[in-house]
């Protein structure tokens, strides 16, 4: 393992922990420095939900360094759709989704389906979380599991596509939210 990945590791466990701010920071830009990419991605993520900074304080430099990771760095879009959801830059935030989904990521659409859903556009966030479920997706299956009749025809073919997509030897992840949060206003289908 080089120095670099070594470095990664530890700051991500002292960001975990909290109360070694100053030093993960340090960590992450010395792995970035030596050119471990992921580590644009987490310091990204540290200074935005862990430094304990201001969010218009980091803004920029988290823009900058998840801009820099787009491409090679696996979840990189999904984050940076995160930090723009967050930010309030909505528009954006769905772009970078939609990019994240293209990619591949498979914890991207339900952060598209949200951004759609909070704007109002329901049938538009239902296509994005059946596309998901049936792919494998527990917590788009999850949440189109609390908007369908389960005798619904849909609620069998996703179901079935759902079971099929996922590993076998994997036991579901199920998610706790809000109540009421994912009511999709979806007309009969």
């Amino acid at each position: 393992m080089n120095d670099a990945q070594v470095w990664f590791d530890r700051a991500d466990d002292l960001a975990s922990q909290g109360g070694h701010e100053e030093e993960a920071e340090r960590l992450l830009r010395d792995a970035i420095a030596a050119g471990h990419r992921p580590a644009l991605v987490r310091l990204a993520e540290f200074l935005w939900h862990e430094s304990g900074r201001d969010g218009q304080d980091v803004i920029v430099e988290v823009e900058e360094l998840l801009a820099q990771a787009i491409g090679d760095v696996p979840g990189a879009a999904n984050t940076y759709g995160n930090v723009l959801a967050d930010a309030g830059q909505d528009q954006r935030a769905e772009a970078m989704f939609r990019r994240a989904v293209a990619d591949g990521d498979r914890y991207a659409a339900t952060n598209l389906a949200s951004v759609l859903h909070d704007r109002g556009d329901d049938l538009a966030a239902y296509e994005v979380l059946v596309s998901a479920a049936k792919n494998g997706d527990d917590l788009a299956y999850q949440i189109l599991g609390h908007n369908l009749d389960p005798a619904e025809p849909a609620w069998a073919e996703i179901t079935a596509a759902w079971s099929a997509a996922r590993p076998a030897d994997e036991p579901p992840q199920f998610y706790c939210y809000i109540r009421g949060t994912w009511d999709l206003g979806l007309t009969p289908r």
